[in-house]
């Protein structure tokens, strides 16, 4: 469901704001798998839209390579399903199958980061264990996971070598968060992103950064007194309709902790009442606009990381649009 996380996408798990992290990090998972864990491996591309909002409007950038803008939803799209073509075509030269997966995994698998705010999808998914339940029976049963599944031990390892390289090392860069973040500068995703973007270093330099920052700004999010006061006010409205919690991650961690036909069932009320308290007390709004402000800040205060990411993604899409074309 994807309540406070994604199928496919990765989202800082820690902040150095002294935020709760939960929020940010907390992926409430029914069913055990997402995509294989081979394809969710590199799943990059998605940060450049869903976690900074791709279609919002994005001031212009400058310098000697001109202005810089965002990629538009379309955009990322073509530029996932090129990389995806890429890496496929790179795994049939060295012997393997590999199967292409999509940017959204479903029309009705939804985020909700912060707080249930969707009374109608409240209304017909509950807290969405059907939609994740049904997503991990199509993985389940997908040519990629019998592929998988049938191979050898060793032949799975050299597949991963294949992907990813021998060893997550050759490409480094500081985490925003802490620590650093490394990759191979060996293996058929390298190979994707250098034939897309022309440097494969800076794209994992500067996605990887921009991925890892969103754990900063939700941080930000949930420590802001409006937000505390908004969500003050949303606990006594679903306390008045009999389901009490301190805030919507306390809700649903608790209903999601009950299992079973009739747990399930009671996901719709409890989410209703979520997300039409959400609506009612303004929290909704409040979160938006806290969201949208720390956003832009944490975008201002990382300027030339997300002028380098957006610089290769629209740099890449004649490449991309190619790619894709050809199929």
């Amino acid at each position: 469901m994807g309540v406070f996380g994604g199928r496919g996408r990765t989202a800082a798990d820690a902040s150095p704001d002294g935020a709760d992290e939960r929020v940010a990090s907390r992926r409430h998972r029914p069913a055990a798998r997402r995509l294989s864990a081979l394809a969710s491996a590199v799943m990059l591309l998605a940060v450049g839209g869903w976690l900074w909002g791709a279609a919002d409007p994005a001031p212009a950038g400058g310098g000697a390579a001109g202005p810089v803008r965002r990629p538009t939803e379309d955009e990322l799209d073509v530029l996932q399903r090129a990389e995806q073509l890429l890496i496929r075509d790179c795994m049939k030269e060295q012997g393997f199958s590999y199967f292409p997966v999509p940017r959204r995994p479903s029309a009705d698998y939804r985020e909700f980061p912060y707080v249930v705010d969707d009374v109608d999808w409240a209304r017909t998914n509950g807290y969405g264990r059907a939609v994740e339940r049904r997503l991990d029976e199509e993985d389940a049963v997908a040519p990629r996971t019998a592929y998988y599944r049938s191979l050898p031990p060793d032949r799975a390892q050299a597949l991963g070598v294949a992907l990813n390289g021998p060893s997550p090392t050759g490409l480094e860069v500081a985490n925003p968060v802490g620590g650093r973040l490394t990759h191979s500068d060996q293996g058929c995703v390298v190979g994707a992103w250098q034939r897309l973007y022309g440097d494969a270093r800076a794209w994992f330099g500067s996605s990887e950064v921009v991925n890892n920052l969103f754990g900063i700004r939700a941080g930000r999010v949930t420590q802001d007194p409006a937000y505390r006061d908004a969500v003050a006010v949303w606990s006594a409205c679903v306390a008045g309709r009999g389901h009490p919690a301190d805030d919507p991650r306390q809700l649903r961690d608790r209903q999601l902790s009950r299992e079973g036909e009739a747990a399930e069932r009671e996901d719709v009320p409890v989410a209703v009442a979520e997300a039409e308290c959400a609506r009612s007390t303004g929290l909704d709004t409040t979160v938006s606009g806290l969201d949208r402000r720390y956003a832009d800040a944490v975008r201002a205060e990382h300027r030339a990381v997300f002028d380098t990411m957006w610089r290769l993604q629209t740099g890449a899409l004649p490449t991309a649009r190619e790619v894709a074309a050809r199929g």
